[in-house]
């Protein structure tokens, strides 16, 4: 069978050119065994001239190996054009050429095949195709009706005709250029294949088109491939530089392949152009190149399809090198566009590459699409990608890179999904360079996932601005997990590393967010190497802005490298430089941290951390319940690692929350600090219907010795429950400030929940509350404390801890740990608001049985006082109060008949008086820290108890 399909392969060969004589007395005419330029060849003479092109007619044509076919070409001819009208396709297993500088034509419906050692030498461009015939503005040189063109003057073809099932045209040569070879900063391989001179045009269009390792090359010129599936017209629309072909007439287009290292290559001192239509495109193992080294632009690369595959080390590149603008590259998929790279191992070298070297080869097997610049100072071109679906992964990388002058390309992706695997976007300057990065864009997605870590990434290594990153996905974005030993998280990141150029901005615009598994979204200033060493050098940093129109959601983290570290789930923008760091701005419906995640905005060098603002209806900030290793927090930080003198600290900046409901529990902390330096600590301002901090849930400002860290809260409803804490504490330098605006500020009694502005050194701070209600927690003094945990002065100085934490009750401090009346801070509360600790009444010991002061029948007037209440059950309790765990349930009782009224006198000496006040009734309670219950007074708003409707009283 093997011999029989290679024997069968030859038999056309050996026919090689035969006329058909459909011209009649213009018929072609071959002359056998010619000498033309090394190659014994056929000579092809003859034919219908008619203007300025001649036709050519054949039954079979092919050409054997180490042989050659060569056209006359009479004066005044441009175009070439010739069809065979027989049944079996040609071989062309040698040499094509035309004797001058004539464009050529040759069409075969039943298909071409360039072998391996197959050429063209010729000057003008060539159009190999299975089309079944070439339309001209009256006529059509048809090779399925074969007919003699009119003897009137025939203007330039216009296009080609496909009938159905176009046969296919299959390109394997490797042939040497038989042109010379000119200086070249790319190292361009010698077998060029099929060959145009520079500057013209080389297409092949048939039914399926393979390119099985074979290559072609049109320096400076056009490369165009086609495939049709359906009947129709492509038509050629001409251009002062090019020709574009025009496929309107096709509704159907069948398969395109490269593979086996297929090479397309137009690159030159202004790069080419290269076109591709065709229904499912598949680029395995081979290379696309338009190339600009010299001053002229280029004019990039467009590939339409239904569907496009590109992997197994493929590069499709548009860069530029010197002077002249690279060209685009521009990809349509109707249905999907998949790159496929070469593995994690060698995406995970190729990302460490560009990280220790601060530069990219741009030819390295892992760059998939790529558009860059040189040395020169000319722009780099774009990348645009449009199809219904885009997946990368196993590596796959598409990028632009700026190691000169001029600005780097943009990226822009628009598919409704978009989904990266373990496969990563880069677009960014490198060591050495002055120009700006290019942006990266995601348009009108629904859907953008990236995870296994995938790379999203603007980054400048040089005096350039990094490019901004924008992602509109209607639905969700989702970034998750890095795979097992893999060094690399998932994240969208902009960067200024090396270089003074400053890092982009990230604009996200979406539905739903989720970040989990160690993913991140960040802007940095410099860059954390490891675990406390990271880079002190490169510009500010940029700022993130989020939108997510129902919800954001962060958790979790990761394992890097086995044990050796773990990542964080979250959004962050962190400076390691004197350049500031970058702003976040969140605005969401609904916010979620937990398990782990963060938000933060850090300085751990001498430029100053950025801001956070967060807008949302709800905010929910959940400690890690599973090991309690890494807690949830929202942060802004100045934390200094000992790399850089603690006078030069940056510092931490302002945390805004505004939300209907803010929840932090379960160890979750919002915080500003500062730690090792003298950077200031920042300040949190949080304006909130309602703030619940649960189970050792925190608000915090703590320094060491940076000075400020101040919370200012107003909210309607505040809850501390379960060891929750706001605080202001600091070590050497004075407490910082709190204030507290609210309606009611609720503490549930024993459940050591404080609100402290203590010093360890240092003065304390002050807190404010202007509060109407208070429940369940006062304040307290340095003596106090010490009193309560039976310690001395010398005893309390020396305590590492916050003193406090080591209390049972719901404490309100501001305190200094040293001793001196000057270092004790303030606790005040406002004119609307009261301290629950003063207006105490103390209660006899003695307690007085009630059943003997309160009248048998409280519906008969008398002299005593009177006291009525309605209700099952007891007195109820007012709304203000809380709500016990342990309701008595109490029956109904008959009212007894009419008594004398009951009086006695209550023991004087039993209650404690209180001088120059008016009575006022007992409406609340209090427990101290001994367990001592004691009534208050205060106004009671919007309640009144009733009568029991068997009374009649005046007034009611």
């Amino acid at each position: 069978m093997v011999i029989l399909g290679w024997f069968s392969f030859l038999a056309p060969a050996q026919a090689q050119i035969i006329p058909d004589g459909s011209l009649g007395n213009e018929n072609s005419r071959v002359v056998p065994n010619v000498e033309i330029n090394g190659v014994t060849s056929d000579r092809i003479e003859g034919g219908a001239i008619r203007g300025a092109n001649l036709f050519h007619s054949f039954s079979e044509f092919n050409i054997q190996e180490g042989r050659g076919a060569y056209f006359s070409n009479p004066d005044g001819v441009t175009n070439i054009l010739t069809r065979v009208t027989g049944t079996n396709r040609s071989n062309i297993l040698g040499t094509l050429g035309v004797l001058g500088n004539a464009n050529l034509f040759l069409i075969n419906p039943n298909g071409i095949i360039f072998g391996r050692n197959a050429r063209l030498d010729l000057r003008g461009s060539f159009f190999g195709s299975s089309a079944s015939g070439i339309v001209f503005d009256a006529f059509e040189f048809s090779a399925t009706n074969p007919i003699a063109p009119p003897l009137l003057t025939i203007s330039i073809p216009i296009g080609l005709r496909f009938r159905e099932n176009a046969g296919a045209i299959i390109n394997q040569s490797q042939a040497t250029s038989l042109l010379p070879i000119s200086p070249s900063l790319i190292p361009f391989p010698p077998n060029v294949g099929l060959e145009v001179v520079r500057g013209q045009t080389l297409a092949l269009l048939g039914g399926d088109l393979r390119l099985e390792s074979g290559n072609l090359t049109a320096y400076e010129g056009n490369i165009l491939l086609g495939s049709v599936a359906s009947p129709g017209v492509v038509n050629f629309n001409l251009a002062p530089t090019s020709l574009f072909l025009d496929y309107q007439n096709i509704q159907n287009f069948g398969n395109i392949g490269l593979s086996g290292g297929a090479f397309v290559n137009v690159s030159g001192l202004g790069g080419g152009r290269v076109e591709i239509r065709g229904g499912n495109v598949n680029i395995s193992g081979s290379r696309i190149l338009s190339l600009t080294v010299g001053t002229d632009n280029g004019r990039g690369i467009d590939i339409r399809a239904n569907s496009l595959w590109v992997g197994q080390g493929s590069l499709i590149s548009a860069s530029t090198f010197a002077n002249g603008k690279g060209g685009d590259l521009n990809i349509q998929a109707t249905d999907s566009v998949e790159l496929s790279g070469l593995g994690l191992e060698s995406f995970g070298q190729f990302a460490s590459s560009i990280i220790t070297k601060g530069t990219v080869n741009a030819f390295d097997p892992n760059l998939l699409l790529i558009t860059g610049t040189g040395t020169g100072t000319a722009k780099a071109g774009d990348i645009r990608i449009e199809t219904k679906r885009l997946v990368m992964r196993d590596g796959a990388t598409m990028g632009g890179a700026t190691v000169g002058k001029g600005d780097g390309g943009n990226i822009t992706l628009k598919a409704d999904a978009i989904e990266i695997v373990s496969s990563g976007i880069y677009n960014g300057t490198f060591k050495g360079s002055t120009g700006n990065g290019g942006d990266i864009t995601i348009e009108d997605a629904s859907r953008l996932t990236l995870r296994d870590g995938s790379v999203l990434l603007a980054a400048t290594l040089g005096d350039g601005k990094s490019g901004n990153i924008t992602v509109n996905a209607k639905d969700s974005v989702e970034l998750t997990g890095n795979p097992p030993d893999f060094p690399f998280v998932t994240v969208i990141a902009t960067s200024a590393t090396v270089g003074t150029g400053k890092a982009g901005d990230i604009t996200i615009n979406t539905g739903r967010l989720n970040i989990s598994g160690g993913a991140a979204i960040d802007s940095s200033s410099g860059a954390i190497l490891g675990q406390k060493a990271f880079s002190t050098f490169g510009g500010a940093g940029g700022n993130l802005t989020i939108d997510a129109q129902e919800s954001i959601e962060i958790e979790g983290f990761s394992e890097i490298l086995g044990n050796r570290g773990s990542n964080l789930s979250g959004i962050s923008a962190i400076t390691t430089t004197s350049n500031r760091g970058g702003d976040i701005i969140i605005n969401t419906p609904n916010l979620i941290v937990r398990d782990g995640g963060i938000i933060t905005t850090a300085t751990l060098s001498a430029g100053d951390a950025g801001k956070i603002a967060i807008n949302a209806q709800e905010i929910e900030v959940i400690g890690n319940r599973n090991n309690g290793q890494f807690l949830s927090r929202i942060e802004a930080a100045s934390i200094n690692f000992g790399v850089v003198d603690p006078k030069d600290m940056g510092d931490a900046n302002s945390l805004t929350l505004n939300a209907d409901r803010l929840i932090v529990r379960d160890g979750g902390i919002i915080n500003v600090q500062s730690l090792g330096g003298e950077g200031k600590a920042g300040r949190i301002d949080i304006f909130a219907s309602a703030i619940a901090l649960d189970t050792g849930g925190s608000i915090n400002a703590t320094t060491n010795s940076g000075g400020e860290g101040n919370i200012i809260l107003n909210a309607q409803d505040i809850q501390l429950r379960r060891g929750s804490r706001i605080t202001t504490d600091a070590g050497n330098s004075m407490g910082g400030d709190i204030r507290i605006n609210s309606n009611i500020l609720l503490a549930f009694p024993r459940e050591n929940s404080d609100i402290t502005a203590n010093a360890q050194t240092a003065k304390g701070g002050t807190v404010t509350i202007d509060v109407d209600n208070i429940f369940g927690i006062a304040a307290i003094s340095r003596d106090q404390i010490r009193n309560n945990l039976g310690l001395t002065d010398t005893e309390l100085e020396a305590l590492p801890v916050n003193p406090t934490l080591l209390l049972g009750s719901n404490d309100i401090a501001a305190i200094s740990q040293a001793t001196g009346a000057n270092l004790q801070g303030t606790v005040s509360f406002s004119a609307s608001g009261v301290n629950p600790a003063q207006g105490l009444v103390q209660l006899p010991e003695n307690i007085v049985d009630p059943a003997t002061i309160i009248a048998a029948n409280p519906c008969v007037e008398g002299q005593a006082s009177e006291f009525v209440i309605t209700g099952r059950g007891g007195l109820p309790e007012p709304p203000s109060e809380v709500l016990r765990e342990d309701p008595v349930r109490v029956g109904w009782s008959d009212l007894p008949a009419p008594a004398q009224t009951i009086s006695q006198n209550i023991p004087e000496n039993n209650v404690a008086k209180v001088s120059n006040q008016a009575i006022a009734p007992a409406e609340g309670w209090v427990i101290d820290d001994t367990g001592k219950v004691t009534l208050v007074s205060y106004s009671l708003r919007g309640w009144r108890g009733e009568r029991s409707p068997a009374c009649s009283m005046p007034g009611f």
